[in-house]
């Protein structure tokens, strides 16, 4: 089966993917962040946009479990923590779609 994105079209090679298992949404953050920018993409209009070129997919697990929200952007393999919406439609927008991250919500790599 097809991967699909928060709006249940086929997701794109380059996507955010949302870690939605039980250790990084033990309190149900992660499923709202990703509602609320489901949303945030609708109220804009920016949903038509990302269409064949970026995708926002929930994952069960990423298995890189934290305890917190952790997102990943494929195929660059940058790993992102501790966001809000807000940060989550930043990430998708200038990550994503225009190759440029976003440093103060990058994971740092243990050593």
């Amino acid at each position: 089966m097809a991967l699909r994105d928060i709006f249940g079209r086929p997701a794109s090679k380059r996507r955010l993917l949302v870690c939605t298992g039980p250790c990084c949404n033990p309190d149900g953050h992660a499923e709202t962040r990703l509602e609320e920018l489901r949303q945030r993409i609708l109220a804009q209009g920016y949903g038509e946009a990302l269409i064949g070129r970026a995708s926002c997919v929930r994952r069960s697990c990423l298995g890189k479990c934290s305890g917190d929200p952790l997102a990943f952007v494929d195929p660059d393999e940058t790993w992102y923590y501790a966001f809000s919406s807000e940060d989550l439609l930043k990430i998708l927008q200038e990550h994503v779609l225009n190759g440029s991250p976003v440093p103060a919500l990058i994971l740092a790599e243990e050593e």
